[in-house]
């Protein structure tokens, strides 16, 4: 099943998912409109909806066969008549929507050589110093794109093209939790120790994956964030808070 509705197409994803798509590009504007639309379906209370995955350009609608569909309609029928519905009430809601500034979140980050493993080769490969390689990174604010590969691991862009690196040929086994990096257009963090071929420049001492699962990430999508640079000493401080 796929159709269109306004400018979003419906997408057909098995017999328990649907998905809201809009243009397939990086886009903050595409961003911030997915995420309304998220805020705006949760803050409906449907029943049968069991969740809402908000991503680039698409938001995943995951719902319960027996309370969400009906036997007297087919289920296109449903699904079409709901998006519909929902999209002719975000429509009159979202062009009257006055964009609230948003609080930036700031991520203290570690770039010492001890945990920034790539940050020297990236210097050489982009041909600028280390000290710019960081002073550029933590000056631009990114917005988080979306959450997979892992629980929390946040997708956040768009990186300067000054330090734009892609991946590793040869992804690494073990990357630690809250290691910062680098893959083209965009930067991330970590959550938890895991394979990975991110261009590692530097570590966070903050827990970004949390075990509850209302939360699982610091970060949702379209958070805007910004990293400052801080000392090993002041790493090491943080850490021993937490334990």
């Amino acid at each position: 099943m796929k159709f269109k509705i306004q400018d979003w197409e419906i997408i057909s994803l098995g017999d328990h998912a649907f998905m809201f798509s809009l243009e397939a590009k990086v886009d903050s504007k595409i961003v911030q409109k997915i995420s309304a639309l998220s805020n705006f379906i949760k803050s409906k209370n449907i029943n049968g909806i069991l969740d809402v995955i908000p991503s680039y350009h698409t938001l995943t609608v995951v719902y319960s066969i027996t309370n969400f569909l009906h036997n007297n309609k087919s289920v296109n029928e449903q699904i079409n008549n709901f998006c519909e519905t929902i999209l002719d009430e975000f429509k009159d809601q979202y062009k009257n929507v006055i964009q609230v500034i948003k609080e930036v979140i700031k991520v203290p980050v570690c770039y010492d050589s001890i945990f920034g493993i790539d940050l020297e080769n990236l210097s050489i490969a982009k041909n600028i110093s280390t000290t710019d390689v960081i002073t550029i990174h933590s000056a631009s604010i990114y917005e988080v794109y979306s959450i997979g590969f892992l629980p929390g691991f946040t997708y956040m862009g768009i990186v300067d093209e000054k330090i734009q690196m892609p991946r590793q040929d040869k992804p690494r086994m073990n990357v630690l939790a809250g290691s910062v990096g680098i893959a083209g257009l965009q930067t991330g963090i970590y959550p938890s120790n895991s394979p990975g071929g991110w261009q590692i420049i530097g570590r966070t001492p903050w827990d970004i994956f949390n075990r509850d699962e209302n939360i699982l990430s610091k970060f949702k999508v379209g958070d805007l964030v910004q990293f400052y640079p801080i000392q090993k000493i002041e790493f090491d401080k943080m850490n021993e808070h937490k334990l």
